[in-house]
């Protein structure tokens, strides 16, 4: 059997696209972005010319709409040949950034687990987030979506996750005034402890899992605000990454999952850019989006790919305004062997 393409994107804010929940869904004329108007149509049309581009068989989104007939409207009208869509879907729970999951039906069919399987993943959990050595319950910030496909006789279980984000209101003017910095550093940490609460969280879903079906083929996928190595915060505070956890524990390495990434040229290995106002590092490569494979699971050597070009080919004006880019974060796919 030939090797599946599976692929995640962030596709920043996609909600922003489409008119209000309490309207019929359509485009909106137009959206406002960091106080600039935008076209919706050129937006979404640039983000689908590089799905195109990679022509996934499987894709998961991130910052996906509100409303499932938005994300079907937006199917119909940029990734469908001659008015058939290429993917049928599954969109996720949550509010305004929801998680989804395309797929070619000619080539896989997809079904979602009962959900007494992954109330590890929906269900609140115990979890200290403020530091003040006390539990208390704590949920996803957007719920997993786990789905079960079969991909030609092939059963994998996908897990779209899409983690809390690192980012503070009013964050760079709290921590260049030295009379606030402290209280920046408190949020800052706080974003972090819950980032890694849903890290460790899925972690545990994944040995328990593992631990019954050691073979089972698990691909978790999607923007897991955090990449490898440490950054000013986990290295001083926290003393640990969130990626490096979701991956497993070496003292049980046949249930260490691969990062699918792992052999693409460092210099190539990052999904978003943005500068860090704590380091003063300007344009800062950051690898935040992820592909991890269950050890059963195989992959056409090499394919770990993180789509610079398709990407580029849509970025104009080095992206100023949203419309003149696809998103905010690059797109990375695997081809996996079945």
């Amino acid at each position: 059997m030939p090797a599946l393409t599976v692929a995640t994107f962030n596709i920043e804010w996609m909600n922003r696209w489409f008119t209000t929940d309490d309207d019929p869904v359509a485009f909106r004329a137009a959206f406002d972005d960091e106080g600039v108007s935008n076209d919706p149509r050129v937006t979404a049309g640039r983000a689908a010319a590089v799905i195109s581009a990679i022509d996934p068989d499987v894709l998961a989104i991130q910052e996906g709409p509100s409303r499932d007939a938005e994300l079907r409207l937006f199917v119909e009208e940029f990734l469908s040949d001659a008015g058939v869509p290429r993917y049928e879907w599954f969109l996720g729970d949550g509010g305004q950034q929801k998680l989804a999951l395309l797929y070619k039906p000619g080539v896989v069919t997809a079904t979602l687990p009962a959900p007494a399987d992954i109330t590890q993943l929906t269900d609140p959990f115990p979890a200290d987030v403020d530091c003040n050595a006390e539990l208390e319950d704590y949920s996803f910030t957007r719920t997993p979506l786990v789905v079960n496909l079969d991909m030609g006789g092939a059963p994998v279980q996908v897990i779209v996750l899409h983690t809390k984000s690192s980012f503070v209101n009013r964050g760079e003017e709290l921590w260049q005034n030295p009379a606030t910095r402290q209280e920046y550093v408190v949020a800052a940490l706080l974003a972090r402890r819950r980032n890694a609460a849903e890290g460790m969280r899925l972690r545990t879903y994944l040995d328990r899992l593992l631990a019954t079906q050691p073979d089972v083929p698990v691909i978790v996928v999607g923007d897991l605000n955090d990449g490898p190595g440490a950054d000013y915060f986990e290295e001083r505070y926290l003393a640990r990454g969130v990626v490096d956890a979701i991956i497993g524990t070496a003292f049980i390495p046949e249930w260490q999952f691969l990062h699918a990434l792992y052999d693409m040229d460092p210099a190539l290995r990052f999904t978003a850019i943005f500068s860090d106002f704590v380091t003063g590092e300007v344009d800062k490569p950051l690898l935040l989006d992820h592909v991890l494979l269950s050890p059963a699971l195989g992959r056409e050597p090499g394919s770990g790919t993180i789509h610079h070009a398709a990407f580029e080919a849509q970025l104009v004006n080095n992206g100023a305004r949203r419309q003149d880019r696809p998103s905010d974060h690059r797109p990375a796919s695997v081809k996996l062997l079945l």
